[in-house]
This record gives structure tokens, C-alpha cells and sequence, in this order.
């Protein structure tokens, strides 16, 4: 559980970043993305111990995947916000849970008690809740943000499953692998790389590449289909409140029925 704690301040942390970044003005995200998965690379090939150094091909087709998915999944998501919204696509990303937790349930028998489908049920009514349908301008967007988010996060439980156990060597790939089509994706556009923003970006890799390592870490004890679920609902918790702390966003009473959501489902998933 320990990992799975830690995993969620990582990714709050990326999340708040991102949050002042955007606050600077109208600036593309993908040099920001580039230095992120350079970093992160960079550091995940330093700690792989040697005899990692030759995957096995499905380690290394799933991790090169996985990567690619690391990237669609924030363009769609990216798209999504721009044709429907902020509050509907993070809705629809946190709501995606339910991929991997379905496959972990059918393919990989993990087993679920009634407190905790109870839990996951609460969740999803959380994320819900979150979601402003008047936002909804194209489903087709939103269909594609649920089905890439959902197998970008099944992936990992994938190879816990299936792969060989060498999780230094495949997080690697993921990140190098990331940053590879990245950077392909930028020359493509013929975008500008401003060192401002990739040194930015360097500054995210590093609790980017601990959030992946740490949750990885976390399935080792808890069923994915408790830690994914687990791990959505404690990243949004947060997030709402890194919102009012950090940045005075000021609470509704909407807010307070999502919290109280978001709590009772916490509890009800560690039961």
C-alpha cells in the first residue's frame, strides 16, 4: 500500500507542475513531454542492472507499446479537453479504471469482495460527478480517451502478469520508447524546442518515472483490480485538494458531495 501512496503523490505532483506550466501563457506541451521521457529514460537505463540489458521480445514489444500508448494518450487526451472539455475528460480518463480492473477480474483472477465493488461503484459515481455533460460535443473523442487511457494502464498489469519480471528494463523501454516518438511527433510538426520548456520537462521525469515504478511495485501486494481503482480515486482526491490549497480555486457544493464521495469509496476499497 505503501508504493501505491507514493505513486499517487508522484503523480500529483507531475499534475501541479503541468498546472503552473499551462499558467504561463499558451505554450505546446510536447518539448515540455520531450525533455519529461529523456529524463526519465535516462535515469531508468542508470538503475537497470546489467543482465536486463537483453529483454525477452515480449518485454520489449509490450514495453515499446506501452510507450507509444504513453503518448496517444495524452494527445487524445489533449484533443479531447480542446472539443470537450476540461471536467468531461478528466472525468472520462479517471472513469477508464474499469479496463484494467475488468481484465484483472476475468483474465487474471483477481477476486473482488462485496465492500470493494461497493468502493469501485462509488468511484465511478465520483468521477461521475465530476464530468459536465453539457461540455459533450464529440463522443467519438471521448470513446478514444477511455479505450487509450484504459489499455495504457492495463499494459502495466499485462506485464505483471506475462512478463519476464524484469520491471527495470521494461519501464526503459517505456520511457525511451516515449521519447522516441516524441521527438518524432515534434519534427513532424516542425515544432520549436525552447530549452525552457525542456528543462521543465526534465524536471518531471524524474516523479514520472518513480509514479510507474512505484505502482508497479504497489501490484506486487495489492490486486489490480483494487490498486487501479485505489490509485484514481486518491490522484483526484488530492488533486482537489492541491486546487483549494495551491490555487484558491474556490469550492462549490458539488465539490463536497465528490469529496464525500471519494472518501467513503477509499474506505470502502481498503475494507
Amino acid at each position: 500500500m505503501l508504493y501505491l501512496l507514493l505513486s499517487v503523490l508522484c503523480s500529483v505532483t507531475i499534475a501541479n507542475l503541468l498546472m503552473r506550466f499551462n499558467r504561463k501563457g499558451r505554450r505546446s506541451i510536447l518539448p515540455v513531454f520531450l525533455g519529461n521521457y529523456m529524463v526519465a529514460g535516462i535515469f531508468s537505463f542508470a538503475a537497470m542492472p546489467s543482465r536486463q540489458l537483453n529483454l525477452p521480445l515480449f518485454d520489449l514489444v509490450l514495453g515499446i507499446l506501452t510507450g507509444a500508448f504513453f503518448l496517444l494518450n495524452f494527445w487524445v487526451y489533449q484533443r479531447s479537453i480542446v472539443i470537450n472539455g476540461l471536467s468531461l475528460s478528466v472525468g472520462v480518463m479517471r472513469i477508464s479504471m474499469i479496463i484494467p480492473v475488468i481484465l484483472a477480474v476475468i483474465f487474471f483472477q483477481d477476486k473482488l469482495n462485496a465492500f470493494s465493488i461497493a468502493g469501485i461503484i462509488t468511484g465511478l459515481a465520483a468521477f461521475g460527478l465530476r464530468a459536465n455533460l453539457k461540455e459533450l460535443h464529440n463522443l467519438l473523442w471521448l470513446l478514444g480517451l477511455f479505450a487509450v487511457s484504459g489499455l495504457t494502464d492495463a499494459s502495466l498489469k499485462i506485464f505483471k502478469e506475462l512478463g519476464s519480471g524484469m520491471e527495470a528494463g521494461f519501464i526503459a523501454i517505456i520511457f525511451s520508447s516515449a521519447f522516441v516518438f516524441t521527438l518524432g511527433a515534434i519534427l513532424l510538426g516542425r515544432l520549436p524546442i525552447p530549452l525552457s520548456s525542456l528543462i521543465f520537462g526534465c524536471l518531471l521525469g524524474i516523479p514520472n518515472r518513480y509514479s510507474t515504478v512505484f505502482f508497479l511495485k504497489g501490484l506486487d501486494s495489492v490486486p489490480a483490480s483494487i490498486a487501479y481503482p485505489l490509485v484514481a480515486v486518491a490522484i483526484m482526491l488530492l488533486s482537489i485538494l492541491s486546487d483549494l490549497l495551491i490555487w484558491k480555486k474556490q469550492a462549490k457544493a458539488r465539490d463536497a458531495i465528490l469529496w464525500a464521495l471519494l472518501i467513503i469509496s477509499l474506505i470502502l476499497l481498503n475494507l
